[in-house]
This record gives C-alpha cells, structure tokens and sequence, in this order.
C-alpha cells in the first residue's frame, strides 16, 4: 500500500510536468480562493435590472423550404407543451415554464439553487450529473422556438421565449445557483440568445432586456477567464469565443460601454489565437480526441466567423486561419458517407449550431456550416443540413462541393485512416497534447455501405447514478483493441485524468499493396513494459489484423464491440459468423461473445454484443474480417 501511494505521487508528478505547472498551480489557488469564500466576494449575487421582452414581434421569412418546416414545428409544439429536449434525443416532460434546477433523469432537484455558485460541488451524489441541470438552462430550445415564430408567425413560439427566459432569469439571480457554476454554461447561453436575435433579425436593434442578459453573462466569464485557460479544454474555446463575440456585438450596440465590451472583445480574440496554437495539432486534429468536442470547435468556428463578418471586425492571423482550415478538413477526414462519425472519446450530448432538424449523430450540418463559412466551398450538395447556412443568411446554396480527397495518416495526432471500395477503418494511436480520457489506445472501428460494423462506446454519463448498471465505457474494456492482464493501459487517477500517458515506439505510413486495399503496422509499449504490436491489411472487403505482444503480463484480452444481432459461434473453425460477415480467428486463441453495453446518445444506453478473444501474452492472436456487404 505504502509503495502504491508512493506511485501514485509520481504520477501526480509527472502529470504536473504535462499539464504545465503554471496551470495546475492556478487551479489549486482556485479551489483555496473557492474554499475561503474570496470568490464569493469576488462575484457577488446580481439581480438582472431588465424588464420587459427579450425579442419582438416582427416579419416572417417568406422562403423557408417546406421539407424542413414540418419537423421544426412538431418540435416547437412539443416544447410549449413542456416537452424539453436533452441533449438533443430526450425529449423529457416537464412544466411550463421549466423547473431550472431538476435532474429529469432520477426526478432529484437540486436543493442549493439559493446558494452562491461557489458553495456548490461539481458531483454531488445525491443530485447525480450536474449536466442535467444545466441543459436546459443552455437555451437550446430558445433556437427551435425562435425558428418556428419566424417561419409560421404563431405568437405563441415567441411569446413561450420571453416567458421562459422572464421567468429564468428571476429564478437564477447572477452568480447565485448552479446555473451560474460554469462559464461554459454561461458561454452557451450567449451564443444561443446571440443566435435567436440573427434568426428573428434584432441583432441590430435588440431590447434592452437583450443587452442587459449579455453584459451580465460575459462579465461573469471574463473575470473567471483564467480558470477556463487553465483547463485547456473546449471551455476555454467556448469563453473565449462568447467574450469576442458578445463584446464585439455589444460594442455596436451598447456604445455608452463601448471601451468595456471591446476589452472583452479583444480578450477573447486574443486567446482564440492562443489556444488555437496551443490546443490543435499540426494536423487539424483538437487537442480532446473527441469526435463530439471537434465538432463543437467548428459550431464555435463557424459562430465566430458569421459575427466577424456581419460586424465588419478585422482578420484573424493567417495561422489561426490555417488552423481553422485543417480543423474542417481533419472532420472530412473521419466522416462516413452515412454523414456520422466514430464514437470516439468523450461524447456529452452537446451541439452548437442546432438549427436544424437533423440527427444529433449527423456531423454533415456543422461541417458545412464551417467549410463555407471558413472555405467559401460547401462539402455536400444541397440536403437539410444547409438549414444552418439558410439562417446565417446564406440561402439556396447551390456551388458544387469542392472534391476532396481524404487524409489518411494523422502522425501528429494520432489517427490512421484506412479505406478500400466499400469499407473504411479508423484506427487510434497514442499521441497526447492533451490529457487522454479513454483508454483507447489502437482502438479499431470498422465501416461499410455507410454501417458502423465494429464500434465504440461511447460516454453515456460523467456521473452516473450509483445503481447505473452501464459500465466504465472510458475503460479499456469498452474499446476495440487489446488489454494485459485485465489492466488498464494507462491507470486513472480522476474522473478526467490518466497517468502514465503511452506513448508509440512505432508508428508506420500506410503501404499501399496490389488494388485498393494496404497495410499500416504500428506499436506502444506501455508502464508495465507489456509492448502491443498491431498490424492491419485490407484489399477486396477482407480485413486482417494481427496482434503481437509481449511482456510481463501473463494474459491478453482482446474484444470487438458488434451489434446486438442474430450470430453464430463456431468453436471448431474459432470464427464468428454475422450477418454482415464472417469474422475468423487463429487457432491458438479462445473465443467467446459477451453481452456490453454502448451510449450513442449522453444518457442513452443500448445493449449490443463484444468478442472477447483470450490468449496467453508473449505470442500472437490473427483476427480475419471478411465482409459480405
């Protein structure tokens, strides 16, 4: 036990190296400034001084497709009924107006809704995930609502708008209840009411109501900035985009402050730059591996971008625009024709630019959005996912995609793309810039005919209940790829925090081999000195892979998560036949098929099947893929 705690002091150690000293020094100061109560003094308690509406009756759009009509509608009718959506999949009964500090989930309420934002903690057991609470205080359904007034004319989508923000705003004095707890939170909040006044035209003469909510949201961010930079995350993205934009919008709007709100606005264009370089491969790739959060830097890309230039603000750097450019092209990269991704790394149900009805697991409406709006191309031809473009103004877009070819080995951030005529693979490998919050390392997902055939798992939840009977889906264990021992290949310490960060002894360029198919072989040694080798082949819908290992452990394990489907098990041939193919594995491994479980959606759990093949270490197990699509 002694030498396990002195372990885990050298792991804080070298992680402090990691995630840089200044950084990790700030943040304990935080939680000593947030103990002591200097915070709460720093932020005091704030009644918001506006009255009356937050938008006005105005014309409607007169040119709104009718494909895309009727689905927004039936949504906005859901919502004034009390039908909130969570995480754009739930849609969760509730009154009207909402109650702010519910976790619909487990139908807890949070009980410290009267207290400074301070005094309350981030996992609280009894409550469950915070992020229930704060969903629907994001605003989300201001955007739907805001849509269907402006296509229908109903009074009642705007006049459901006002009362609810009326009565939010009443009930969440500033810096008071958990609504106030993260600036993130806040962040979205001014992105969504920024949003609704472009979609009912106000955003040039908004109400005073308007302005007021503003002022007060980027206050609270700007002088709390620092601990957001310190995380390097996608909530030091969202504050610093939410100061450039809402200070730039207020400045023209608000000019008896105008000097305050262009301080705000400069900040944020000042660390957009900065963590652009700081969070974002050389490749595209962001700093998270998360195909979720990626999509959140190009919704926030795409808001800074239609701001900067309704409100005629100068050029960002040429780097920064760079960056931008090779943050869309990586998202081409890794998008299935089918327009959804994979699974991969933290998934918390959140997205951005919501105007429009299509699936929460449909990337193809954010990646437009940012390609025409950073690129002036559109990557897909016309669909429901230019509903987005439809609202910044850019209506009836009809350029031809630009042709693009994909890239196929990310060295810098860790990604091998593999494809032949109709199947394609994705394959993880450890390069950290950022903490890792999976063990995912060598993870394989497998693609056909637009059908994810071997898969990830997903998130479901950062704080389950207790009798959650989802397991760990960050484990090692929830992955396609292998594990030593049982063990987790790198040990965490946190709900967001690995030791021991892997790093590649080997990491190969893909060799192209006879027809359309080729080879990419890579390997990691981890901790424990346990070395993993991975080869993939792929040519005419067969896929190979082989797996080398060796070390101190005494046995592997290696899974592939597979639909819930009808399938047979074949000892004698050790193969597994499916519906889609026939999977065949060498000999001197066993295999068995157990039940898992997978979250597509945050908070959404589906039951599905895992290969598990067991072997003795220091040898190696031949997984052939043979596809019938």
């Amino acid at each position: 036990m002694i030498l396990f705690r002195i372990r885990k002091i050298y792991w804080y150690l070298e992680l402090i190296i990691r995630l840089g000293i200044w950084d990790v020094l700030y943040v304990g100061l935080y939680r000593i400034m947030m103990k002591s109560g200097i915070l709460k003094r720093k932020y005091p308690v704030i009644e918001f001084k506006g009255s009356g509406q937050v938008f006005n009756k105005n014309n409607t759009v007169n040119d709104f497709p009718d494909a895309w009509k009727t689905d927004l509608i039936a949504r906005a009718d859901k919502i004034t009924r009390g039908s909130i959506p969570y995480y754009y999949f739930h849609w969760i009964n509730q009154q009207v107006p909402p109650r702010w500090f519910i976790n619909p989930f487990n139908g807890k309420e949070c009980l410290e809704s009267s207290k400074h934002w301070t005094e309350i903690s981030d996992f609280n057991s009894n409550l469950g995930d915070i992020k229930h609470v704060w969903e629907t205080s994001r605003y989300t359904w201001v955007s739907i609502l805001a849509r269907a007034y402006a296509v229908s004319g109903k009074d009642l989508y705007l006049d459901t708008v006002n009362e609810w923000i009326s009565d939010w705003i009443k009930k969440n004095p500033v810096n008071q209840g958990p609504n106030w707890k993260c600036g993130q939170e806040a962040s979205m909040r001014v992105f969504n009411l920024l949003n609704a006044s472009m979609i009912l035209n106000q955003s040039e003469n908004p109400s005073d109501s308007l302005r007021e909510i503003i002022k007060l949201h980027l206050k609270r961010i700007y002088k709390n900035r620092r601990y957001a930079f310190a995380q390097r995350n996608n909530h030091a993205t969202s504050e610093a985009a939410a100061l450039f934009v809402g200070g730039s919008w207020l400045a023209v709007v608000d000019t008896a402050n105008k000097n305050q709100h262009l301080a705000y606005a400069q900040k944020g264009r000042d660390c957009l730059e900065r963590l652009a370089r700081k969070l974002f491969y050389e490749d595209g790739s962001f700093a998270q591996h998360s195909m979720n959060y990626h999509r959140l830097i190009l919704d926030t890309l795409s808001i800074i971008m239609y701001w900067k230039q309704k409100l005629n603000l100068s050029s960002f750097t040429k780097e920064f625009n760079e960056i931008a450019c090779k943050s869309i092209a990586w998202m081409q990269s890794v998008l299935d024709k089918s327009g959804k991704c994979p699974n991969l790394g933290a998934n918390d149900g959140t997205m951005l630019l919501g105007n429009h009805s299509c699936d929460y697991l449909d990337f193809r409406p954010s990646l437009q959005a940012a390609s025409v709006l950073v690129n002036n191309k559109p990557v897909f031809e016309n669909g429901p996912w230019n509903e987005v473009l439809y609202w910044f103004g850019i209506k009836n877009y009809f350029s031809k995609p630009s042709s693009y070819i994909k890239k196929t080995t990310f060295h810098q951030s860790g990604y091998v793309i593999m494809s032949e005529e109709r199947s394609w693979a994705l394959l993880r490998f450890p390069f950290y810039k950022f903490r890792p919050s999976h063990n995912d390392v060598f993870h394989f997902d497998l693609w056909a005919n637009g059908i994810n055939l071997l898969f990830d798992s997903g998130t479901y939840s950062y704080n389950p209940d207790q009798d959650s009977k989802v397991p760990d889906l960050k484990s090692v264990h929830a992955h396609n790829t292998l594990s030593f021992d049982h063990q987790e290949q790198m040990p965490r310490l946190g709900r967001f925090l690995l030791a021991r960060w892997i790093q590649p002894l080997e990491v190969g360029a893909i060799e192209r081999i006879d027809g359309p198919g080729g080879e990419w072989e890579g390997s990691y040694m981890d901790s424990l000195k346990n070395l993993h080798f991975r080869r993939v082949r792929w040519e005419n819908k067969r896929w190979e892979l082989l797996d080398r290992f060796s070390g101190s452990a005494q046995n592997v394990e290696i899974g592939f998560n597979f639909d819930n489907c009808k399938y047979s098990l074949d000892h004698k041939t050790n193969s597994l036949l499916l519906p889609w193919g026939q999977v065949t594995i060498s000999d001197n491994a066993e295999i068995k098929v157990c039940g898992h479980i997978i979250s597509t959606y945050y908070m959404h759990s589906s039951a599905v099947n895992r290969l598990v093949i067991s072997t003795r270490n220091n040898s190696e197990v031949t997984t052939s893929i043979d596809l019938f699509l």
